[in-house]
């Protein structure tokens, strides 16, 4: 569950997933990543959204209002993986682990992993009963 931790860090801190989203539009093949504005405004004014901020040239990016558009649809799917199995089911393969050997121990955490891949994959192609049914 390591990358869903790491993904559901980044969609948390703004100044993380604007470094990726910079990273991003850098790989895509878009211009100079514009400059990071303050986390903080003196004026009452929201900060701009990467998409809406200026750059250099006044260039419309595609690849971060893309990612901007894609964040919260990616946020959804990761807390999914992460409430695929609940606690306490989790709580009680983690207390079995010391008991087994490792090859065995290997298996649960796969089987957690598989788990929570098979529910983003769920919330990704959006079954219908997505919502009805826990591990």
């Amino acid at each position: 569950m390591a990358e869903s931790d790491m993904l559901s860090a980044l969609l948390n801190d703004p100044h993380a997933l604007e470094q990726a989203l910079s990273a991003a539009s850098a790989l895509l093949g878009g211009s100079d990543p514009p400059a990071m504005p303050p986390m903080s405004e003196p004026s009452g004014m929201p900060s701009a959204s990467p998409s809406m901020s200026a750059s250099a040239n006044d260039a419309y990016d595609p690849s971060a209002d893309l990612m901007r558009r894609a964040m919260p649809v990616l946020g959804r799917i990761a807390q999914r993986g992460q409430t695929a199995v609940t606690p306490q089911k989790r709580a009680l393969l983690n207390a079995v682990k010391p008991f087994v050997g490792a090859p065995i121990r290997s298996q649960i955490d796969r089987g957690m992993r598989l788990v929570s891949l098979a529910y983003m994959a769920t919330a990704v192609l959006g079954s219908p009963d997505e919502d009805t049914r826990h591990v």
